[in-house]
């Protein structure tokens, strides 16, 4: 959990102290990285740092929820409107693809996602209401996932997403 000291400071340094978090966490797997390379590249003390994030895996907390909550903006006014889970899940890729968090993302789901699927903080927010939605939910996850470690294969593992979610859809 991100400290009150944290969210206290003004806004220059709390930007330079979450560029250099996620510069740290899309270069190296969580459990090489390092709070030594934060503080250096933001020019903290070691102590301060901790006063900002119990630890490293923490700060990594932080840096996951901001940039999810960022690539899932648009995505929920999308929801709002009736937008297909085809479309939701394309428009997710190609803002993660275009984001800054694109390497981050990456490396989450090629090393850190698995490390950290026991940890209480990552949970649904919401829970789905049925069958047709977990499915879908599951699979979506699953096709981004394929698609941030494959790129060149994204059209047609959209593609096949979409045949899936037709076929999950007319089941009854």
């Amino acid at each position: 959990m991100v400290l009150d000291t944290f969210e206290n400071l003004n806004i220059e340094k709390k930007k330079r102290i979450f560029q250099a978090m996620l510069n740290e966490f899309e270069n190296y797997p969580l459990h090489q990285a390092q709070v030594a390379r934060i503080i250096d590249e933001v020019k903290i003390s070691r102590g301060s740092f901790y006063k900002y994030f119990n630890d490293i895996k923490d700060a990594y907390w932080y840096v996951y929820q901001v940039a999810m909550k960022e690539i899932h903006e648009q995505s929920e006014s999308e929801r709002q409107h009736k937008v297909s889970y085809q479309e939701i899940v394309r428009n997710f890729v190609e803002q993660t693809t275009n984001s800054q968090y694109f390497k981050f993302i990456k490396m989450h789901l090629c090393m850190n996602e698995t490390l950290l699927k026991n940890e209480a903080q990552q949970t649904f927010e919401k829970q789905p209401v049925n069958f047709k939605e977990w499915s879908v939910m599951v699979l979506s996850h699953e096709v981004i996932r394929q698609v941030m470690l494959n790129p060149v294969n994204k059209e047609k593992l959209l593609d096949y997403f979409n045949e899936a979610v037709k076929k999950i859809e007319k089941e009854d």
